[in-house]
């Protein structure tokens, strides 16, 4: 589970001291495909597409 100081801590290097970004996207990503599911208002269905995208884009494989 993360924590307040591990947010604080998202990287996309990785580090001991920090979260690796990519490691996190899997479950990241699912839940903003959950939530644009739920909303209804476009504009915050189109950020939540834009922000999955850039995820992908960051890490390919996952």
């Amino acid at each position: 589970m993360l924590t307040e100081a591990d947010i604080k801590n998202v990287s996309l290097e990785k580090s001991p001291e920090s979260v690796n970004f990519c490691a996190i996207w899997p479950s990241a990503k699912t839940g903003l495909q959950v939530l644009a599911g739920i909303i209804k208002n476009p504009v915050v269905k189109g950020v939540i597409g834009m922000i999955v995208t850039l995820g992908d884009s960051l890490c390919p494989s996952n």
